[in-house]
């Protein structure tokens, strides 16, 4: 699909609200490309899938909060794994993200065998815990990481050793304090420094005593702290060495346990990879339950939607009080129509079933009761204002450009046209969308196309469908709320037409939205007199 296709079919919209659970589900995402003709065995296989995932889901929706979380939950270790299989010794923050992905992995790999067990994975529970105990040398598993005494027993040692040096500066720093707090009137503020006003009578005193050391000057106050003593200066010294060794420790520890690691970059990259093809399998099932999809089986003839529905239509119609009139269509090779009123819902149904092939392309459940299609190389709408205005193009050229393009394609698609040549004048116009009716009907593309050309009709080998139309139609000078009117009084249902004659429905349509009668009457007078005659004939007003 194209931009201009895209907006057209509100893809976009859909497109927006696929939503992968995980990083590397979202990454995926961006590459995500439509199944093409060849391959309508994977499609169905992944169809099907989805399909066990829905039921699985409502089989066991107890379960399902529990799998969402751990999907959340899941960190992306791919830059991890970059780094190991380069030979770089990872970081603690390093092992914590590849813990924190095995150990949320091994909960969803769990319940996924729970919920839906046919679902193909190719890592089962135990491997996932083999990987994982390599990085939680203690029996309860837990998501969390640090280089306990348990990888190495030196690591026990010279924390407690640092531990009890930082306790001797801290109570050494104390020491030297609190000597200087008992001969002066001296309270250390949160950052273990004293305060004094230039006017303390003590000042003097404060800066000749060397258990102290001034920090800063200003006019009003001068801060001091206390002076390294040399017990102090050796604690810190005790405590550095401590520290020192300590890293050591823990550099050795991290090269040791990398080497031991790095043979399982082949799982870790496979996991990832298998993470994102469930997220995006469950993403899709999501949505698919939004609509209640169904799945589209293969027919390498024709597209047949029975119920079809464009969500985000529906769902615009059902904010204003009003309901979707679901499509029925069958749009085989060559060209299918669609006639009838303005307002009458035929490019709605257009869209509709771009969506719908999109939707079905892409290895959704789609949005109808049921639906068979083909795969094809390409799906593209030539539908509303398309204006060129980069190009310097109207309406009409922009329509023409595009139709030239996609008669030069070498393969079959599926080419949706909402009324061709109806910008430019009349007479050519019908006689431009005849012609190319004519051409695409002995093509291999699909073809469905809205139309109000009575001269599109006249070409053979073509099927047609039409809306119902209104019924009961009100008084021309009516008053009120004229989409409620038209919303009662349409019949938006597409009916296959066999040649008998087409209400015109435009006039009635004029005089709900407030024309008056006067001028609908010399339309009308007109539309007789010319009726026989006129060379130009509109389908369905």
């Amino acid at each position: 699909m194209d931009e201009e296709t895209r907006r057209a079919l509100r893809w976009e919209e859909i497109w927006s609200q696929f939503s992968p659970r995980t990083p590397m589900g979202r990454r995926k995402k961006r590459s995500f490309i439509p199944f093409m003709p060849g391959e309508e065995a994977q499609w169905q296989a992944h169809l099907a899938t989805q399909e066990q995932l829905l039921k699985a889901k409502q089989t066991l929706p107890e379960a399902v909060p529990h799998l969402e979380h751990h999907l959340s939950r899941l960190s992306d270790p791919t830059d991890a794994i970059g780094r190991l299989q380069q030979g770089a010794t990872l970081t603690v923050s390093d092992w914590f993200q590849v813990k924190t992905f095995l150990w949320h992995g091994w909960k969803l790999c769990s319940l996924i065998v729970e919920i839906a067990p046919r679902f193909p994975l190719s890592y089962g529970v135990k491997a996932w815990e083999s990987v994982l105990r390599r990085l939680n040398p203690d029996p309860v598993l837990t998501p969390s990481f640090s280089l306990a005494a348990s990888f190495d027993s030196r690591l026990q040692k010279w924390q407690q050793i640092l531990e009890e040096a930082e306790h001797q500066v801290r109570e050494k720093k104390e020491q030297a304090a609190g000597d200087v707090e008992q001969v002066f009137p001296l309270q250390r503020n949160r950052e273990g420094e004293w305060v004094v006003d230039r006017q303390a009578p003590h000042l003097a005193a404060l800066l000749a005593d060397p258990r102290l050391e001034t920090v800063r000057k200003t006019p009003f106050e001068v801060v001091f702290r206390p002076a390294p003593t040399p017990e102090v200066k050796e604690a810190c010294r005790r405590r550095s060495e401590a520290a020192d060794r300590l890293e050591a420790v823990e550099e050795e520890v991290l090269r040791h346990l990398a080497d031991r690691f790095r043979p399982q970059t082949r799982f870790l990259s496979g996991a990832v990879e298998e993470v994102a093809r469930f997220d995006l399998y469950w993403a899709q099932m999501r949505m698919a339950e939004r609509w209640n999809g169904t799945r589209p089986g293969p027919d390498r003839r024709a597209f047949r939607i029975r119920g079809g529905v464009h969500p985000f239509t529906a769902r615009s119609l059902e904010e204003k009080g009003r309901s979707f009139t679901a499509v029925d269509i069958e749009v085989r090779q060559g060209v299918t129509g669609i006639i009838g009123p303005n307002m009458g819902g035929k490019t709605v149904a257009l869209t509709t079933v771009g969506l719908i092939a999109s939707l079905g392309q892409y290895g959704f459940l789609v949005p109808a009761r049921t639906c068979s299609m083909p795969l094809v190389n390409w799906i593209t709408g030539v539908i509303g204002d398309g204006q060129d205005v980069q190009a310097g193009l109207s309406t009409f050229g922009a329509e023409v450009k595009r139709i030239a393009e996609v008669l030069q394609r070498p393969s079959a698609g599926l080419l949706l046209i909402d009324e061709p040549g109806r910008g430019t004048h009349p007479l050519e116009g019908a006689a431009l969308s005849a012609s190319l009716t004519s051409y695409l009907a002995e093509r291999r593309n699909w073809s469905l196309q809205v139309t109000h050309f009575s001269e599109v009709l006249e070409v053979s080998g073509i099927q047609v469908y039409r809306v119902a139309g209104l019924s009961d139609l009100p008084a021309e000078t009516a008053e009120g709320d004229w989409e409620r009117m038209l919303e009662e009084r349409m019949d938006y249902r597409l009916l296959p037409w066999s040649g008998e004659s087409i209400p015109r429905d435009a006039l009635s349509i004029a005089g709900m939205l407030g024309i008056p009668p006067a001028i609908l009457k010399e339309a009308r007078n007109r539309l007789s007199r010319s009726a026989e005659k006129t060379e130009h004939k509109g389908v369905g007003g």
